[in-house]
């Protein structure tokens, strides 16, 4: 997960995370529990689900028209696979006309049709190495919930680390009694100077989650990226809706 929200935002080679010395290792409990309630859930029966997105590029902080697609991902034993809607396949038509059925679609990416049908081996994978920031239990959407405010483990040679001036990186987990996430709340902010330039980003990434034949599925998700550097400023919104069929 660490890499994949970056990614969209700056090159990995200028992305760096310092020592976090002032946050303290996560509570084995905690994170004994949260581990343990992940290990039971199983992505071995196969799931068929229904994915829309809708993505609107920022330029100059002004919103650019509305992109928008369908999917229908099926993942289990036998690996991934995606179908696309057929209004998304290809069509023959002039170069304008491709251009413009091209401006107003969104396709799916592998990598998130798999974190959307199996976030949990995402989430595993963020916690190795994770500080806390706090613990405590509260009422989130009307629901008694355990919340956990954690900070992600740096991933990232010593040359990337050098670059980064400033780096936030937080992400508020919400499990149930269970110990199982129900919502995701993440917030990265990054400034990067190398060879006399400077980049910014500012990443929020918002998950729900349900549980579905056995194992966790994010049912709604959203993710806002702002990057500004060399006077251009530019961004992204995106909307994933998930419906088991």
């Amino acid at each position: 997960m660490r890499r994949s929200v970056l990614s969209r935002g700056l090159p990995l080679c200028l992305i760096a995370v310092p020592a976090l010395l002032l946050s303290r290792p996560l509570r084995a409990d905690a994170l004994g529990d949260l581990r343990a309630a992940l290990d039971r859930l199983s992505a071995v029966a196969p799931l068929k689900a229904r994915v829309e997105i809708a993505r609107t590029d920022l330029e100059k902080e002004k919103p650019k028209a509305e992109r928008k697609g369908e999917a229908v991902v099926e993942h289990g034993p036998s690996g991934l696979s995606l179908h696309l809607d057929p209004a998304q396949l290809p069509k023959p038509g002039t170069k304008a006309e491709r251009k413009r059925r091209n401006e107003a679609t969104v396709r799916l990416e592998p990598d998130e049709a798999l974190k959307l049908l199996d976030p949990a081996r995402e989430l595993k994978e963020m916690l190795e190495g994770a500080t806390t920031v706090s613990e405590k239990s509260e009422t989130f959407e009307g629901k008694a919930v355990r919340t956990l405010v954690l900070r992600p483990a740096p991933d990232l040679d010593e040359e990337d680390r050098k670059a980064v001036k400033r780096y936030e990186d937080v992400v508020t987990l919400r499990l149930d009694a269970e110990n199982l996430p129900i919502a995701l709340d993440r917030t990265v902010d990054v400034k990067v100077s190398k060879m006399l330039l400077s980049f910014t980003l500012a990443h929020r990434e918002s998950r729900r989650f349900a549980r579905h034949g056995g194992r966790l599925v994010t049912t709604a998700a959203t993710e806002e990226s702002r990057t500004s550097g060399l006077g251009q400023s530019g961004g992204s919104k995106t909307r994933w809706t998930v419906t088991p069929l």
